[in-house]
């Protein structure tokens, strides 16, 4: 039995792993994927305190080394489910069930995507939603990027350094991004920008991307396309439980607590104004607080 169960390894599950070792609680964190969750698609993070400039897998990697340095345990598991048993909360992996006092969610957000036929079967076959992990495969290509805020913008950047050509598509007039951003890709050489167009098809040959039809029939051919639409909540395993809302964020109160007792959410996967890493860290910080209390 364990006082704290962690699901999700973002910057909010590994801040309240560290706050909980420091707290001397029996803390078991999981992650199905990379740690740092989204910081592994981050380029480049210029707003987190400490660091003047630093790009998100290499903050990941000092979060994990501290996770090492503080001996945290953790299992690189994808948690199917989460059952509650009075105050009995039951994390259910493929390879067991682990019992808790408390859990916290940190699952973070997902990529969302454009909904065309074909979409899912070309992830990882000209489609990716992660430049700073797939970008140099289409060294000396041409590309396109699809969305309008901060994401889109820095991975057009990114890619414009290890591609041919860089296609900015999105399907309004004005940027949603900073406008520091939204000048230095105006003035980078090799980005294209269309303005006002979704892509229509996606057009394959052996199994892979070759061109797309833009809905205002304009084909590109490129060989890979970078997905920045948005994202939503990674939530839908916890659907039973009845703690989100209609779009999936999970709601907490004023210390992170779900209408479950014992049953806590922080980071991006929750209902909140701000989606940045220092807040994400604070609710881990804040979360673990109000468990060791109690």
């Amino acid at each position: 039995m364990y006082d704290l169960i962690i699901i999700g390894m973002g910057m909010g599950g590994i801040t309240a792993g560290i706050y909980a070792k420091r707290a001397g609680l029996n803390v078991l964190m999981f992650e199905k994927g990379a740690p740092g969750g989204i910081l592994q698609q981050i380029a480049k993070i210029k707003n987190y305190p400490g660091y003047e400039e630093i790009s998100g897998v290499d903050l990941a990697m000092q979060l994990m080394k501290q996770v090492q340095s503080l001996q945290i345990p953790f299992k690189n598991e994808e948690v199917l489910k989460l059952e509650v048993n009075n105050e009995i909360k039951r994390v259910i992996t493929k390879s067991g069930t682990y019992e808790a006092n408390n859990v916290i969610i940190a699952t973070g957000r997902k990529p969302k995507y454009l909904g065309l036929d074909n979409e899912q079967e070309l992830l990882g076959k000209g489609i990716s939603t992660c430049a700073t992990c797939d970008g140099f495969l289409y060294r000396g290509t041409d590309v396109a990027v699809v969305g309008s805020g901060n994401s889109a913008l820095s991975e057009s950047l990114y890619l414009s350094n290890l591609a041919n050509k860089v296609y900015l598509l999105h399907r309004g007039i004005e940027f949603k991004g900073e406008e520091e951003l939204v000048n230095k890709v105006k003035n980078t050489a090799n980005i294209e920008i269309i303005n006002g167009v979704n892509i229509k098809k996606f057009n394959e040959q052996e199994g892979k991307i070759s061109s797309v039809i833009l809905d205002n029939n304009q084909v590109l051919n490129v060989s890979g396309v970078f997905i920045y639409i948005g994202y939503k909540p990674d939530t839908e395993i916890f659907n039973e439980l009845n703690i989100t809302n209609i779009n999936g964020d999970i709601i907490v109160d004023e210390v992170c607590q779900t209408d479950i007792q014992g049953v806590y959410a922080v980071g991006d996967c929750i209902k909140k104004g701000v989606y940045q890493l220092v807040t994400a860290a604070a609710e881990g910080a804040i979360a673990v607080s109000d468990i060791d209390k109690n």
